[in-house]
């Protein structure tokens, strides 16, 4: 007689069951996969055949393949050299002496040819050798000189002192009614020289009491009458116009009158050119180097002045800008290119001084030649 199973062997023998299955099913399954792994490597090593593959290919031409097909040689392409920077802009002086360069480095309001004013080196870089004070900046080259000197824009005549006046021709003989008021106008002129000065000079500013100083528009009074018609003379003519004979020399007398002239001072150079005299650069006289030195003497004015009407606010620095001129001659973009320890306020009469200068308008033939463009200039500001 067998013994009876407990429900404990029975649930055992299930259990091995369903191993066994399971364990079959995963073992088929991974000999399927590793069937198709091994069938799919084996089909990518057989050489494939050019003529059969439906595979798209990329050929390369060279211009060697073209030249062996062709038989001869291909032409080669024209090699477009990349347009060349237009010139920097170089100070010259009236007394450098004016001379065509055959290689001009330079662009300016006269022609000048490289020379040097002191012994040069002969393993030296190819530049003019000269006298002067160690540059600001790298690449800093100037070789003219001169203190400041406000007046007219139009020339940089100095001022000599001692200089004659210029000769005043004799006053036509006046009618006792014109005695009657030039008398008059005596007293008016002695009692107005008794006033103080309405505007002091730039020297004066310097030296007053003074520490700011700062511009202020006059008041126009609201009652303001016309002054009297003054009688003709004689001869038919205003008592104030001058006869024709006398404009040429009023005219010689302004030419004579000082102009404005900046702060230059020579950069030490050192150079291999043997060329001796007046030290000059390369530079050759064109359109837009007058155009340039007419603009950097209108900036450079009106920043003297705001240098000296804000002098207590200046500290040693060095401001780089640049700044958009339109045909017109009117400043469209101001920024900053390099700001080396300069102030707020430095800074701010220094963007007025752009914007403030009389530039005049350009040139029809800068006009063309820019065409249409606006012009970037971009100065450095030593304080």
């Amino acid at each position: 007689m067998s013994a009876a199973t407990t429900p404990f062997e029975s649930q055992t023998r299930l259990w091995l069951v369903a191993f066994a299955v399971s364990a079959l099913v995963n073992l088929i399954a991974l000999s399927a996969i590793a069937f198709w792994v091994l069938a799919k490597i084996a089909l990518q090593s057989l050489p494939r055949d050019p003529v059969t593959s439906t595979g798209e290919s990329v050929a390369v031409i060279m211009p060697e393949m073209i030249e062996s097909v062709a038989g001869e040689p291909a032409p080669a392409a024209p090699v477009v050299p990349p347009p060349a920077p237009p010139p920097d802009f170089a100070r010259t002086s009236p007394d450098q002496v004016e001379a065509t360069p055959d290689r001009p480095d330079f662009i300016g309001e006269r022609s000048t040819q490289a020379t040097s004013d002191t012994t040069p080196a002969p393993m030296a870089p190819d530049q003019i050798s000269q006298k002067g004070r160690d540059p600001l900046y790298e690449d800093e080259v100037e070789t003219t000189r001169s203190n400041y000197q406000d007046g007219d824009l139009a020339h940089d005549r100095k001022a000599r002192i001692g200089e004659p006046a210029p000769a005043e021709s004799k006053p036509a003989p006046m009618t006792p009614h014109q005695d009657n008021v030039a008398e008059a106008a005596k007293r008016d002129g002695e009692l107005e020289a008794e006033k103080p000065p309405a505007e002091a000079t730039r020297e004066q500013l310097a030296e007053g009491p003074s520490p700011v100083e700062r511009r202020v528009k006059e008041a126009k009074p609201e009652d303001e009458t016309k002054p009297a018609q003054p009688e003709r003379r004689a001869d038919g003519q205003k008592p104030e116009e001058k006869p024709a004979a006398e404009q040429p020399k009023q005219a010689a007398a302004n030419a004579n009158a000082p102009g404005f002239r900046g702060n230059q001072v020579k950069t030490k150079l050192v150079g291999s050119i043997t060329r001796s005299g007046r030290s000059a650069l390369n530079v050759e006289d064109s359109v837009l180097g007058r155009y340039h030195a007419a603009v950097s003497r209108a900036v450079e004015k009106e920043w003297q002045l705001n240098c000296v009407r804000n002098r207590d606010y200046i500290t040693p620095g060095m401001l780089t800008m640049s700044f958009m001129l339109d045909a017109k001659g009117k400043v469209r973009e101001i920024r900053v290119v390099e700001d080396l320890q300069v102030g707020a306020i430095p800074k701010g009469f220094t963007l007025n001084a752009i914007n403030d200068a009389e530039i005049p308008v350009m040139p029809a033939d800068l006009k063309k030649q820019l065409n249409g463009e606006p012009l970037e200039l971009i100065y450095r500001f030593s304080f």
